[in-house]
């Protein structure tokens, strides 16, 4: 009777096994040699004890037995490695196969198998896990919204109501702090949104012909009030406007969650934003003139839960740059970090001008 192959709950030393079979290449097959890892999981090679359970490959497809291991074996091929599945009494198994011709005078080729199930299982649980909290965030995301728009909408009114008389009184102080603190909670809210719906496939774009300058003036405009707190003039330089087929939102959130991190770690300078036609490309450059970023981290900055500094680490999630660039590349476009001569940090944005070829409403691949 075949035993089912030992397993633990994570994936360690212990649950991995490694079985070594030598058979005769040919007709019968004979076993030449089969190491205990092998005879513990004995069906693999299916002539120990008869039994023919069904197998799949990685993706579930069934695999005939003509083109099973053992049969492969027989006729003398090299294959592999190959992650198959096979179901038995016993359960289900994940192995890695190899073969390996070993010896051609006595014709003898080399079976190994790998039995890796419990790193599958582990693996098959770590995936449900994160898609649970993927769809917790979802649905987290969208219940927060509700409440933060309703205690907007009351700052708002409370706002209206306070005095005009020309010098702000404390009343006023205590509600811009709060208007401010719940914008930038809803802000997280929105980026956690936004993320969930990238690592479902789900972020879609609203195609429309639209203006770049107009859609960056207006980014700008959205954060002036930010800018001149922080003490940081924003200058846009563009020769003309360039009309393209954008998701007009999306966009422009590509341009404010540029500008606050520019705001955010180089605060007190100049931040410049320029806009040119480079044939069947716009070119977005968002400078600014602080401390730049090592060319080491110019990569890892697009990654989720990442920032270029620990000294904002309690300010931010590190998800805006990230949603950015899922954002570019969802248009067809790049983004890329340049370091000027003269210091500071320049995140260049490419988009494609032409009409695309997919519908006027698209998805991520």
């Amino acid at each position: 009777m075949v035993r089912p192959p030992l397993s633990t709950d994570t994936p360690n030393a212990d649950a991995i096994q490694v079985g070594l079979v030598l058979m005769e290449i040919g007709r019968d097959g004979r076993v030449a040699f089969a190491n205990a890892p092998a005879r513990e999981i004995s069906f693999a090679y299916e002539d120990l004890d008869g039994q023919t359970p069904h197998v799949t490959d990685a993706d579930g497809a069934p695999i005939a037995p003509h083109e099973r291991p053992r049969a492969r074996a027989l006729r003398g091929e090299a294959f592999g490695p190959l992650v198959t599945h096979w179901k038995t009494g016993g359960g289900d198994v994940a192995l890695i196969v190899r073969c390996d011709p070993v010896d051609l005078e006595r014709k003898l080729a080399a079976l190994t198998f790998v039995d890796v199930t419990a790193f599958q299982r582990w693996t098959d649980d770590s995936r449900a896990a994160l898609a649970a909290r993927d769809e917790f965030l979802s649905i987290a995301a969208h219940e927060l919204r509700s409440p933060l728009n309703a205690l907007l909408l009351t700052l708002h009114r409370v706002k209206l109501r306070v005095p005009t008389d020309g010098s702000p009184t404390e009343l006023d102080r205590l509600v811009d702090m709060s208007q401010r603190q719940v914008d930038r909670l809803t802000s997280l809210v929105q980026n956690l949104l936004d993320v969930t719906r990238i690592r479902a496939r789900r972020l879609e774009l609203d195609l429309e012909p639209k203006d770049l300058l107009q859609i960056v003036r207006e980014a700008a405009e959205a954060l002036s009030e930010h800018a001149r707190a922080a003490g940081t003039p924003v200058r846009i330089a563009a020769s003309e406007p360039i009309h393209g087929l954008w998701d007009g939102a999306r966009i422009e959130q590509v341009v404010q969650n540029l500008l606050t991190n520019a705001l955010k770690y180089a605060g007190g300078s100049l931040i410049e934003v320029s806009l040119a036609r480079e044939g069947a490309t716009a070119r977005l450059t968002v400078r600014d003139h602080g401390p730049g970023i090592a060319a080491a981290d110019c990569d890892r900055v697009f990654q989720p839960f990442q920032r270029i500094a620990s000294t904002y680490k309690s300010q931010s999630l590190g998800l805006g740059l990230y949603i950015v660039r899922e954002i570019v590349q969802a248009h067809g476009g790049s983004i890329t970090i340049e370091s000027p001569d003269s210091g500071g940090a320049a995140f260049v944005v490419r988009l494609p001008v032409e009409k695309p070829t997919a519908e006027t409403s698209a998805e991520l691949p």
